[in-house]
């Protein structure tokens, strides 16, 4: 199969969307011909396999956009593959030049099928201003999947949520996977860099300090493990040190800020628990969860509305997970873990292979590609041979 994969940005972006798109065309183009279509003006080729990087649209105005329909109409792949998220393709997540465009390769192209990735269909209503943006983001995100062939959500709730939008359409789940690299380090060499002693509790965060993120949780977990006693002690790897730093006040905390993903993984393979707490639950989209996971972390998060079926079953086995409404609940569950070494060392183990069997980018590249196969368009018959 061609494949056309759509984002306005790619690495060395710093967009988790953007990782996202060059992790799974590298993962594609093992076994097609893939090219990405981006905004991106300093965009290059993806130098691991043959993945063509096209810079064929801009992002300054809306109707930018259908600057992406010469290039695919010529192409004509066989799949496009938009990556959407409302606020990348306009100014408070406007832009109903997108699905018009949409329709102008479909009328164009006939033979070209349309998937669409959903990592955010609209903003929840919040507020009054929440309250009109929903208003043209809901449509923009129904005109989008009336003309797709499939329609893959990131996490299951959305499915089930979506599909009476598109009736005519496939809808499936594909869970997002961790956009960093995971490398081999010596774990003492890193606490002992870090100034931690052999017996020190290192509890783990990792990410962009999103108000999704329950930090409360957090601290109450580290300071009542340091009233019972224990040298737990906090390591944030990422770029919000000052939202960390304040929310996190009165524990030891470490901060690295921003780093690039190698040393990220070796900052990760330092940590003892892993604190993934997640305002309306945990899902398959979560991108520093699963982080934890692929670096074989003992995980403690929340389950909530938008919390899988499929990872809420894991509970007890591949992590430990609390309602996102009980803090006690997940005090407990981080006592319960940081007090228990071969409990961690199980769920450790068993939350690294449900990464692999599920999240990782060969996974969720053959999930994607059977979903793709299963929905192409039938070859049109031949004409009878001449007699």
């Amino acid at each position: 199969m061609t494949l056309d994969l759509i984002f306005p940005v790619l690495p060395p972006a710093l967009n988790g969307i953007g990782d996202y798109t060059a992790h799974l065309a590298t993962e594609l183009a093992r076994t097609h011909e893939v090219r990405v279509l981006t905004a991106q003006a300093d965009a290059c080729d993806l130098q691991e396999v043959d993945v063509t990087v096209v810079r064929a649209f801009a992002t300054g105005r809306r109707a930018d956009v259908y600057d992406l329909v010469a290039p695919i109409v010529a192409h004509r792949p066989d799949w496009v593959l938009l990556q959407y998220n409302p606020f990348s393709y306009g100014k408070w997540g406007l832009n109903l030049s997108l699905p018009a465009a949409l329709a102008r390769i479909r009328a164009a192209a006939p033979t070209t099928r349309v998937a669409l990735t959903v990592h955010e269909p609209f903003v929840p209503v919040k507020s009054l201003r929440s309250l009109v943006m929903t208003t043209w983001q809901r449509l923009q995100f129904w005109r989008l999947g009336r003309q797709a062939d499939v329609v893959f959500c990131a996490i299951e709730p959305w499915v089930e949520r979506f599909a009476p939008w598109f009736p005519t359409t496939r809808v499936v789940h594909l869970p997002v996977g961790s956009n960093m690299p995971r490398v081999d380090t010596h774990r003492a060499d890193v606490r002992e860099a870090l100034g931690y002693r052999p017996d020190t509790l290192v509890l783990g965060l990792f990410g962009r300090g999103h108000p999704s993120r329950m930090l409360s949780f957090v601290r109450r977990a580290i300071a009542s493990l340091r009233a019972e006693g224990r040298d737990a002690r906090a390591l944030y790897v990422g770029p919000a040190v000052e939202v960390v730093d304040a929310a996190l006040s009165g524990v030891p905390l470490h901060c690295t800020g921003a780093l690039p993903g190698p040393e990220v993984s070796r900052h990760l393979a330092a940590m003892d628990l892993y604190l993934a707490p997640f305002r309306h639950g945990v899902s398959a989209r979560r991108g520093s969860f699963l982080a934890g996971l692929q670096h074989g972390l003992a995980t403690v998060s929340t389950t909530g509305p938008q919390t899988d079926a499929f990872l809420d079953a894991q509970h007890g086995s591949a992590f430990l997970l609390a309602p996102d409404d009980d803090l006690s609940a997940y005090e407990a569950h981080a006592l319960a873990m940081a007090q228990d070494p071969g409990l961690r060392a199980r769920i450790a183990a068993r939350g690294q292979t449900l990464y692999e069997e599920v999240f990782a980018w060969p996974r969720i590249a053959e999930r994607m590609l059977s979903v793709l196969h299963a929905s192409a368009v039938p070859a049109p018959p031949q004409a009878p041979a001449a007699r």
